[in-house]
């Protein structure tokens, strides 16, 4: 991240303090957005499933991002507040490391929803332990840290830098070891959940044409069932019951009845066992049914996800490598960075947004939280009351 205090020098006072307010009202609000998902996982114990633990790592990298980086960054660049050497470090590792971690963390709850709808036995069956999900989470962190950390600590420039009011690492005036970063910061990761999104609807869509040849196996099965046993059963009563029309012993007449009876009874078993393989490959043909719904709803919340990463972090990828090919002292001012630059920060409020909040699980767990029961809709009124 690169602040420029001398870009807002020219403000006056009548328009920092809009500003100052709209930018603390949009940290303010990534708090809350996240807070709101990190209570939920708190109070709901249903939530606390693999998935959603990638839910709550992605919520606490955002809510630092609201609590730390946004609320820095505006006495900086609004009112020319020097950071000093140890407070610059301080920024720019956890800015670059809060990011980058969002980045990743979408990156893993991308694969983890790729493996729950492409191996979706497989994923069930599993029985991720706790200690395994965390050590993916830490993961995650480590690798954040490790994009730009070391070089951040590596680099003395940022200390100068403090003298001219800016703070920013420095390395961001050579364009190649930006576009490192930005790979592994931006390309790599938007790559990556495009890869497994792709996947995911490669799988609905065998998925779906599966399922559209198992119900039609099914309907020809239920017909031939419908049009085969008992026809068959009336062509064998019509041949045996002339039999017993002639005048015979009574023994003979008695082993006629049985055998008729014996009959029966078998085209009776076969009856029930055709209905109850009937009613087992539409149960199974339903649980099919749903598990496609589930999978595209999934699909579609990925897409999203995926959608608003890339807007909120293009921009402002494509304009640091820009930048850097200029001098220091002669890179020119935009108001297109400077909204490039606040998008990234805008994604971690959109992010609370686009999944968790917008999830069954995680609407119950929220009014939960605030004691809050919802009124049952006119259709479940009348179910309850038949």
């Amino acid at each position: 991240m690169m602040l420029d205090a001398n870009g807002t020098d020219s403000l006056q006072l009548a328009a920092k303090v809009p500003l100052a307010f709209l930018m603390s009202l949009l940290a303010f609000a990534i708090m809350l957005g996240n807070a709101v998902v990190i209570l939920a996982f708190v109070v709901d114990k249903n939530l606390r499933h693999r998935s959603n633990y990638f839910f709550l790592n992605l919520a606490i990298s955002d809510f630092f991002v609201g609590m730390i980086s946004v609320p820095l960054y505006i006495p900086h660049t609004l009112f020319n507040w020097n950071f000093g050497s140890e407070i610059c470090m301080f920024w720019l590792i956890t800015d670059y490391l809060l990011c980058t971690a969002s980045v990743y963390n979408i990156v893993l709850i991308s694969y983890d929803r790729y493996q729950s709808v492409s191996n979706a036995v497989s994923y069930r069956a599993q029985h991720t332990g706790i200690v395994k999900i965390v050590a993916q989470m830490v993961a995650v962190w480590i690798l954040a840290f490790l994009v730009n950390g070391p070089m951040i600590l590596a680099s003395d420039s940022w200390k100068n830098n403090t003298s001219t009011g800016e703070c920013e690492p420095g390395f961001v005036t050579e364009w190649y070891i930006l576009a490192i970063t930005s790979f592994l910061e931006f390309l790599l990761p938007i790559i990556s959940v495009a890869y497994f999104n792709v996947q995911i609807y490669w799988s609905l869509w065998k998925r779906g044409g599966l399922n559209r040849c198992l119900s039609h196996a099914a309907f020809v099965s239920t017909s031939s069932s419908d049009s085969g046993h008992l026809p068959r059963a009336g062509v064998a009563s019509r041949t045996s019951l002339p039999t017993s029309l002639h005048p015979e012993s009574p023994r003979r007449k008695s082993s006629l009845l049985v055998s008729l009876r014996t009959h029966m009874n078998s085209n009776m078993a076969a009856f029930k066992v055709g209905s109850f393989s009937r009613s087992e490959s539409l149960a199974l043909h339903q649980r099919e049914h749903m598990e496609l719904l589930r999978g595209r709803k999934l699909a579609r919340s990925l897409a999203i996800l995926l959608s608003a990463f890339a807007v909120c972090w293009a921009p402002y990828c494509l304009f640091t490598i820009v930048l850097s090919t200029y001098p220091r002292g002669k890179r020119p001012k935009s108001v297109w960075y400077s909204i490039a630059f606040w998008l990234q920060w805008f994604n971690s409020f959109v992010n609370p947004f686009l999944y968790p909040l917008c999830h069954r699980r995680f609407q119950k767990a929220f009014w939960k939280m605030f004691c809050v029961k919802k009124q049952p809709t006119p259709s479940q009124n009348q179910s309850v009351s038949s």
